[in-house]
């Protein structure tokens, strides 16, 4: 990649979600609430094709790799040096566990690595939704808190930001701040979708209007543009498009003045015991068991690493990942690490020497992707080229595959919405209606605005002409089966709030720098 190229992708990278991972810890952690329905009475409802995918391939050992006994120097990654945003030095990580230390669950780095062929191309799946496995408990933590009783809904009828031809819905994001996305991506199609369904006819006859506001990466001022949006604007509904801190402290506003939330699934503490928030998406946690089976039966190497940023929010999900793969059988985790948010080069450096020296084949990652971009790179430049795999939104975007190609070689992202390659056989009308309200190249940021309101717009027809919140939330929490066909099915009832149970499967193509879409609506592998 030229230097005037990577100055520029550099510039919209760091424009975009560097910390959409990084999130505020809750007092609240209420893993007993994790809200999964057991038995198959849901799952029947879910309508999306064949039975368990099954994968036909084989590993085979190769020689070790050997250890580098003396880090080169840091690679200068795309996204810093001349021209571009330097990334400030990192808080210290915790919890790391170095090359070499032993636990129960973490094998020596002086184990020597076996490199496995990797598994053959495959076609796009389609993976039944399937009800995710029970959360496994930490053996050696405390108790989980239970979760609040959920309230009854009622009282009189409260139609804020409802009128005879409108729906008011707020919607906030990060456009600008530590980590901000790109401002005209977002407000170009944060209202694409109510445009599309006003040429239609609406909701009942009512055009829903869209309020946006900027969080400022900063839950502070995301509850401060939240409460805007609800005591000045009036909204019916408020919608968190990113960055769990954000989501976190506005969603336990929205709590407390009775408005309803949504937003991607992201973190659990500090959300699963709330009445009126819903995840549209999974959250990571939820995310771990299709992870280690398409570690196990996809991928097919056996040895495993773990890194996560260093936030106390993603101590369940680390716990989550490991009890997984443990679970599964025939991996081996030989390291497991914590990293800085904003990791420096140094740091990215020896994590990567690090991970080397363990052997690690696959490294499941919870990072920014410049954080994320820096460590692939770092590795690579030591002739480390690992199958990185992770959950979540932000390493799926297209511009992580376009700035971190050929670093991230391989990489495999689950995402709650498809690739472009895949939008115009789950929903034509995307592209089009992009065309027409935007006038510019469809990308997917558009694709994220346009399933999360698709979803919500379900919601809301299904509700009916005599919408309150009371009569929405009713709704919401019947058990019905919410089908947009970009997003996952979602379905809540009186307890459950995490109501996705499958995801989108991304793998980097860096012939192209682009992602492609190799499974559609996956449960498990």
């Amino acid at each position: 990649m030229t230097r005037n190229i990577t100055r520029v992708v550099g510039a919209v990278l760091a424009l975009f979600m560097a910390a959409a991972c990084g999130v505020k810890p809750s007092a609240i952690h209420d893993r007993q609430a994790r809200d999964w329905r057991t038995g198959q009475g849901i799952a029947a409802q879910f309508n999306h094709g064949p039975g368990d995918l099954t994968v036909e391939a084989s590993a085979k050992d190769a020689g070790p790799d050997s250890a580098t006994s003396k880090a080169p120097p840091a690679v200068e990654s795309p996204l810093s040096g001349d021209g571009s945003v330097q990334v400030p030095a990192p808080p210290t990580p915790t919890a790391s566990s170095p090359a070499g230390a032993r636990s129960p669950h973490i094998a020596s780095s002086a184990e020597t690595p076996a490199s496995g062929s990797p598994a053959p191309k495959e076609a796009a799946v389609m993976g039944p939704p399937a009800p995710s496995p029970a959360p496994q408990p930490d053996p050696g933590g405390p108790a989980p808190t239970p979760a609040p009783p959920r309230e009854a809904l009622t009282g009189e009828p409260d139609r804020t930001g409802v009128t005879d031809t409108t729906i008011r819905i707020g919607i906030h994001a990060p456009v600008t701040g530590a980590a901000p996305f790109p401002q005209k991506a977002f407000q170009d199609s944060n209202d694409l979708y109510w445009k599309f369904l006003a040429a239609k006819g609406g909701v009942h006859g009512r055009n829903v209007e869209v309020v946006f506001r900027d969080d400022q990466y900063n839950p502070t001022s995301a509850v401060q543009a939240c409460r805007e949006m609800v005591e000045k604007e009036k909204v019916f509904a408020i919608i968190g498009f990113a960055g769990a801190d954000q989501i976190t402290a506005c969603a336990r506003y929205a709590e407390t003045a009775g408005v309803p939330y949504f937003s991607g699934g992201v973190n659990e503490d500090g959300l699963a015991g709330l009445n009126r928030y819903f995840a549209i998406s999974q959250t990571y946690d939820q995310q771990s068991a299709t992870l280690a089976k398409l570690m196990k039966n996809r991928i097919r190497k056996t040895k495993v690493a773990i890194v996560v940023i260093s936030t106390p929010a993603l101590n369940s999900t680390v716990r989550s990942i490991t009890s997984e793969i443990l679970k599964v059988g025939g991996l081996q985790i030989v390291r497991s690490s914590r990293i800085g948010k904003n990791g420096s080069d140094a740091e990215l450096l020896s994590e990567a020497q690090q991970l080397k020296n363990a052997g690690a084949e696959t490294v499941y990652v919870i990072a920014s992707p410049i954080t994320f971009i820096k460590l692939a790179t770092n590795a690579q430049a030591q002739a480390y080229n690992p199958t990185w795999v992770g959950p979540g939104t932000t390493n799926g975007f297209a511009v992580v595959a376009e700035a971190g190609c050929p670093s991230i070689g391989d990489a495999k992202f689950l995402s709650p919405f498809p690739q472009l390659d895949a939008i115009d056989e789950l929903d034509p009308d995307y592209k089009p209606a992009y065309r027409r309200y935007v006038g510019d190249r469809p990308d997917d940021i558009g694709i994220l605005n346009w399933g999360m309101n698709k979803v919500v717009h379900q919601m809301l027809e299904a509700t009916g002409r005599d919408l309150s919140r009371q009569s929405f939330l009713k709704t919401v929490t019947s058990g019905r089966v919410f089908h947009s066909n970009v997003y996952p099915d979602v379905s809540y009832d009186g307890t459950i709030r995490f109501g996705a149970r499958t995801a989108h499967l991304l793998e980097a193509d860096c012939t192209t720098r682009t992602w492609k879409t190799t499974g559609r609506f996956i449960a498990e592998f």
